[in-house]
């Protein structure tokens, strides 16, 4: 409810020459009012009459089918986010009325009949402070909720996906794309889920980056310790900072472990040994100095020191100095050798896992852990579109995706996405994907995307099950068109 503080009057007779005894009906009288939540304008009209609505962020402006012979002086608004009102004629002669903003705002226009001695009025509601939440259930155990806030400081358009895991009918897991990418929306409909969002990185706009372990397979490795979470085959989540390597059983049975090749590429002295996955990368780097060797199918499909081409399903043993000569004569083509992910304690036993980050809470408590985890700006810092998953005491899962800017701001902080999370109830959370990435699908809809519009393939996703809730029909897959990626 708007609480008026302000009321002004103008009424425009004398200013348009009716005094004067020029011909035509009553002009119009402009009010309004100001409050800490809105701004409300009022357009006393002689009659009833049209309007069209062609309002912006930065300004109201509203047509009505109302004969104006000129135009009246702005009137001034002492107010944060409104400067002045004006109403002037047309090119056709009518009049438009056009509330200037200061700051960016969504107005609500409406019209009243006139009733009750009260003339006919076109309102103009703008909207300082607001906040919407509309929530529809899935299931018994699945509640979506689409929350819409404006405060002085910042706009949120953000979308819930709450899941009582407790439910013995309800199952949450990580899922690979089909492929190097797919949509999420397709992987609902492949794998029969209720709903889902994005997971974790990926690399070059490909492959995925940072633990993905799925039905037991692990199909990518930790990367610097950053945060994921397990998913058992019932219940709720766990996070934690999972660690893995490389088991490499040569042709002769000797065992070495080695590290991944993309956890310790930035490390000041590149190891002498390391294993390169065709899921993180397309090619082998150069190794000019040493020998690489390319294990496909359990054997040594090729060798050499240039860069070669890895599959999705190859993997690569990168040899340097004293490592690539005591074992060059050893790694013969076509020669056996055995090369198996393996992470570390109790993450071996875990049959899913998706890893993304930073951490955002622990135990209730604001953790941002981006510095330790190695992030860059664009993941850190700013305020993009951000996805994130918590975990309450009473094991209800929170997935939440927060819109990108846009013409009434948006986006959120890392601490503004553990402050959501936390404010809905989470105790732990993390960060997931986020960008052009951040993905909510509702059965067969996407619900962060206008139908029609481009949405990115990812390379996980995190699904939700329920058998209270039919499955998606899985469209026919059209024919391969090259379609652009958004701009980063």
């Amino acid at each position: 409810m708007v609480r008026v503080t302000i009321l002004i009057v103008c009424l425009l007779g004398g200013l348009l020459g009716i005094a004067a005894g020029e011909a035509g009906p009553p002009p119009p009288g402009v009010r309004f009012s100001t409050a800490a939540d809105a701004v409300r304008v009022v357009l006393d009209l002689p009659g009833a009459a049209a309007f069209t609505d062609r309002s912006t962020p930065r300004a109201a402006v509203v047509d009505v089918t109302l004969p104006l012979a000129r135009a009246v002086p702005v009137i001034a608004v002492n107010d944060p986010v409104v400067s002045g009102i004006a109403v002037t004629p047309d090119a056709a002669g009518m009049t438009v009325l056009t509330v200037s903003l200061l700051k960016p705002r969504k107005v609500n226009v409406f019209a009243v009949p006139a009733a009750e001695g009260k003339p006919f009025r076109v309102v103009v509601d703008v909207l300082k402070r607001f906040a919407l939440e509309e929530s529809r259930d899935l299931s018994p155990a699945i509640r979506y909720t689409r929350l819409e806030r404006q405060t002085d400081d910042r706009y949120l358009l953000a979308h819930l996906l709450e899941v009582n895991a407790a439910d013995p009918r309800v199952r949450i897991g990580a899922a690979a794309a089909a492929g190097d990418r797919e949509r999420v929306s397709d992987m609902v409909a492949r794998t029969g889920a209720a709903a889902g969002v994005n997971g974790g990185y990926f690399l070059d706009g490909t492959r995925p980056v940072g633990l993905l372990k799925v039905d037991g397979q692990v199909l990518s490795l930790p990367l610097w310790g950053r945060t994921a979470a397990a998913f058992p085959p019932a219940g709720a989540p766990t996070f934690g900072n999972p660690a893995g390597r490389w088991r490499v059983t040569l042709p002769d049975g000797a065992v070495r472990d080695l590290p991944d090749y993309l956890d310790v590429s930035i490390a000041a002295t590149p190891p002498e040994e390391a294993v390169i996955s065709g899921m993180n990368f397309g090619a082998t780097p150069h190794n000019p100095q040493g020998l690489t060797v390319v294990v496909r199918d359990g054997k040594i499909a090729a060798r050499g020191t240039e860069s070669a081409p890895l599959h999705r399903r190859d993997v690569a043993v990168l040899l340097r100095g004293e490592r690539a000569t005591a074992l060059d004569a050893l790694l013969a083509c076509d020669a056996p050798i055995a090369v198996t992910p393996v992470l570390d304690g109790a993450w071996a036993g875990v049959a899913t896992a998706v890893g993304a980050g930073p951490r955002l809470l622990r135990n209730g408590a604001l953790e941002n852990t981006a510095a330790a985890e190695r992030f860059r700006a664009d993941v850190a810092l700013g305020r993009p579109a951000r996805t994130g998953l918590g975990v309450t005491a009473a094991s209800r899962v929170i997935l939440a995706v927060i819109e990108a800017p846009g013409p009434y701001g948006g986006g959120a902080t890392l601490e503004e996405l553990a402050a959501l999370l936390k404010a809905r109830g989470a105790t732990d959370a993390m960060n997931l994907d986020g960008g052009g990435s951040s993905c909510l699908v509702l059965g067969a809809e996407t619900v962060t995307a206008p139908p029609g519009a481009w949405v990115r393939p990812v390379a996980s996703g995190i699904l939700v099950y329920d058998d209270r809730v039919p499955p998606v029909k899985p469209a026919i897959a059209p024919a391969a068109v090259e379609e652009p990626a958004p701009a980063e």
